[in-house]
């Protein structure tokens, strides 16, 4: 996977459409408009440069209607807006935004608005040959920025930025993926093939599959990075992954996808720094930072690198440039160890439209949210300002490849990577401001559960595309800590991701107007190449991330001892909510995290001061899966693509051939199956992998109890698909139940009751044939003991280990 910062891109850059719609039709703001005058609904106004980078759906268009602006479309719901990131052209209306991936695997960062930020009362932010405001709405971790310049006409309609990764309905209506990079995972057991033999598996899988498949590098968390002659589609894929899991060392083929950027100071800037406050979306930083500042703490920034800046030379800490491929690294170069930022603007090779797009500086804006030189009398206040941050290079032009992201953990985290230098200042944090859309890929959660038992805690963010986190990686992984944003007003900002696999929010921005309601942080100004520094207002979960790492670092350097990662979620979660709640808009219907983190009260917790709070409440449990009957077919399934259907069979004791028969329909689905817990992508007990619809799971001699059965789409919607489940009935006896009844005189009556077996069955207590009976369903046991104690039964056929489940029950006796 690669992570990238961008923006939307815009057909007829520089001039106006003709017919395009008003932008309050289409609720969002005109973007990037260089003093262009614009009519709409018969007014004229002027507007300064906005540039922003958009993420989401706009909002909903009359059903049936053709979107003007939108050429070809008629939508019933939203314009198409599957671009995370292109730079909006001249003009350009919110009708335009485009409606396909600009590059294959690519994912976004999640929050950043590249540029800087003339206001109009204050002038602040430092400017570049002509006056602009510029904003960017970054994709998946970034979300939306906008300007705090007048504006004269009717209501500007803002709209809350949403990741570029759309939501996933609107993905189902890109084209999809293909990928010419795979990830090989193996399991943690497994015996590798010698170098030799593994040269001819892949020569033999190319001259299988008619397509060459090439070793790259091997990762350092020992997976391996391959390469195929072209790219592949979803059934390609399947066909790739069928033929190397052929390997029973094999566990996982997965595509190695694009990632993308999603004390009171005396900082002239902290005025407007909302989000340090004890405001409801503020962190409440002023009081911890009479606890802590953070010395001491290294927080690695994965990024896209660093850029001179006076308000953060002091803090930073040599780093690396992980990015291996020339083409997104643009530095003329491969690794090595200048994290330096050259800029990440393309001459619109990123985007669908060719809309070229100017540079991000998404690491910088991130840096300075974590550790700002503060109370230095000049620019503005970073979290853990005594901190240091290590700039770590990931993302570059259009992203950046997950292979390279799963190096840059391992390495920022005191691990070791082949060819690279070790890290002499190994982080206890690792802020993630990027990400993008799928599943969390085995490789990806190798690399944080290494890094979590090298002791760093790792925070990312959550994604900007306003849906469900589960569908967004790498925040939906597991051992990190996921970051949803709010605005200042303590509301889940509407670009946000949200879903149980948040731990926390943070301020993010609202991802409207005016500026000063999203996050003022560091930046370069410079549109390709770096050119003066400044500062500019980010909105997005990239800006929410950087707030958590670093009220970490002030955690960690607080505490006597340093924290687990565990312990740091722990104190996370729990003084966030016993300090507000979930955030505004947020529930167990709608998860976004415990609460918006409180600084003060985690540093007061980590460093012993105050005891830990109690949990939240949990939430619900999950529904059920879907109960299966021996014997009986369930039909006309439908899957989505990475989407899950859970079922549940009960096999009673004694069964034979247990059968789970998937077949029919259209599609690609897969089967996996586990006895006594649902499956998941690595734990099973079978999972064919095979392509199409047409799986089995079979099991001569299976245990007694819960079986599991998980269908999971692989490629797009898979329909009609039935699940046959079946055993053979050893007609064992089974469901027995005890109920104990104390009587006079020290004595107890214990009812047992059960189904099926044999003509005569055993009745055991204790581990011994108590009596033999007639098997009609029910028999009485009564024994007197003085005293209480515990009774154990279980029920066999007569003369056999063909026996039921043990039950026990307590008894008290009594005298009278």
């Amino acid at each position: 996977m690669s992570y990238k910062s961008s923006r939307p891109s815009w057909p007829n850059r520089g001039r106006r459409a003709p017919g395009r719609a008003c932008p309050a039709k289409c609720g969002g703001p005109i973007l990037r408009v260089r003093r262009t005058r614009l009519a709409c609904a018969s007014r004229r106004y002027r507007r300064n440069t906005l540039s922003a980078r958009w993420a989401g759906p706009i909002r909903s268009m009359p059903a049936g209607n053709p979107i003007r602006g939108c050429p070809g479309h008629r939508h019933s719901s939203a314009c198409p807006a599957h671009m995370e990131g292109e730079r909006a052209g001249d003009d350009a209306s919110p009708c335009d935004v485009p409606s396909g991936p600009t590059r294959e695997n690519t994912r976004n960062s999640t929050g950043d608005v590249t540029g800087f930020l003339k206001q109009q009362k204050r002038i602040f932010v430092m400017t570049r040959k002509a006056p602009s405001i510029k904003l960017t709405l970054l994709a998946i971790a970034t979300a939306v920025a906008i300007s705090p310049a007048a504006y004269s006409g009717s209501k500007f309609a803002a709209v809350a930025g949403q990741d570029r990764l759309a939501a996933p309905a609107a993905q189902g209506a890109a084209k999809a993926e293909q990928y010419d990079r795979f990830i090989v995972s193996y399991r943690a057991d497994a015996k590798r093939l010698v170098a030799n033999t593994r040269s001819q598996q892949l020569t033999t899988a190319s001259r299988t599959l008619g397509f060459a498949v090439r070793p790259m590098r091997t990762l350092a968390t020992g997976a391996e990075l391959l390469r195929t002659d072209r790219k592949l589609d979803d059934a390609a894929m399947k066909l790739l992954a069928i033929e190397l899991m052929k390997d029973p060392n094999v566990l996982a083929v997965e595509p190695d996808r694009l990632r993308k950027p999603l004390m009171v100071p005396n900082d002239p800037g902290y005025a407007q720094q909302w989000h340090y406050k004890n405001g409801p979306g503020g962190i409440n930083a002023e009081p911890a930072w009479d606890l802590s500042t953070g010395t001491g703490v290294v927080v690695a920034v994965l990024d896209t690198g660093i850029t001179p800046h006076s308000d953060l030379n002091g803090n930073i800490v040599p780093g690396y440039d992980f990015i291996n491929d020339p083409e997104v690294s643009v530095d003329g170069d491969g690794r090595d160890a200048d994290a330096n930022d050259p800029g990440d603007w393309h001459d619109g090779s990123c985007s669908i439209f060719g809309t070229p797009d100017d540079s991000s500086w998404h690491g910088t804006h991130v840096a300075g949210t974590i550790a700002a030189a503060t109370n230095n009398g000049a620019g503005v206040a970073g979290v853990a300002h005594g901190a240091k941050v290590q700039p770590v290079r990931v993302l570059g032009r259009c992203g950046g490849y997950e292979s390279d992201i799963i190096d840059a953990v391992t390495w920022a985290s005191g691990g070791t990577v082949a060819g690279v230098p070790a890290n002499p200042t190994p982080a206890e944090v690792i802020n993630l401001s990027l990400g993008g859309s799928g599943a969390c890929s085995v490789a990806e959660q190798a690399a944080f559960d290494g890094a979590v038992a090298r002791g760093t805690t790792v925070a990312i963010a959550a994604g900007n595309s306003g849906s469900d986190v589960a569908n967004f990686s790498p925040a939906n992984c597991n051992n990190i800590i996921a970051v949803s944003a709010v605005g200042p007003t303590g509301a889940l900002a509407g670009y946000s991701n949200f879903g149980a696999k948040v731990d926390v929010a943070a301020p993010g921005g609202s991802g409207a107007a005016p500026a000063e309601a999203n996050i003022l942080s560091t930046l370069n100004l410079g549109a390709q190449g770096q050119e003066g520094e400044g500062f500019a207002w980010y909105a997005g979960t990239s800006m929410a991330a950087p707030h958590v790492a670093g009220v970490i670092a002030l955690m960690q350097a607080a505490a006597a001892a340093p924290k687990t990662p565990a312990e740091i979620e722990k104190i996370l979660v729990n003084t966030a909510y016993a300090n507000g709640g979930f955030p505004v808009s947020c529930g167990y219907d709608k998860p976004c995290g415990s609460g918006v983190v409180d600084a003060r009260a985690a540093v007061a917790v980590a460093n012993g001061s105050e005891p830990l709070p109690s949990d939240p409440p949990p939430p619900p449990p999950p529904p059920p899966a879907i109960p299966l009957s021996n014997g009986v077919t369930v039909t006309a399934i439908e899957v989505l693509k990475n989407g899950r259907i859970r079922y549940e069979l009960a096999v009673p004791n004694g069964a034979s051939n247990l059968l789970f028969a998937m077949y029919g329909g259209t599609g690609d689905a897969d089967i996996y199956v586990r006895y006594g817990a649902e499956p998941t992508d690595t734990a099973y007990d079978c999972r064919p992998f095979s392509a199409g619809n047409n799986e089995n799971c079979f099991f001569p001699t299976p245990q007694g109890g819960k079986w599991y059965v998980t269908i999971k789409g692989f490629a797009a919607t898979s329909t009609g698909i039935s699940l046959y489940p079946s055993f053979v009935d050893g007609n064992w006896p089974r469901a027995l139940e005890a109920e104990a009844t104390a009587l006079s005189s020290h004595r107890t009556r214990v009812n047992l009751s059960w189904t099926h077996g044999k003509r005569n069955v055993d009745v055991w207590r204790n581990g011994a044939i108590l009596k033999t009976v007639r098997n009609n369903g029910a028999t009485i046991d009564t024994f007197r003991i003085i005293g209480s104690g515990t009774m154990a039964y279980k029920l066999c056929n007569n003369g056999t280990a063909e026996c039921s489940d043990e039950v026990s029950i307590d008894y008290a006796s009594k005298k009278k």
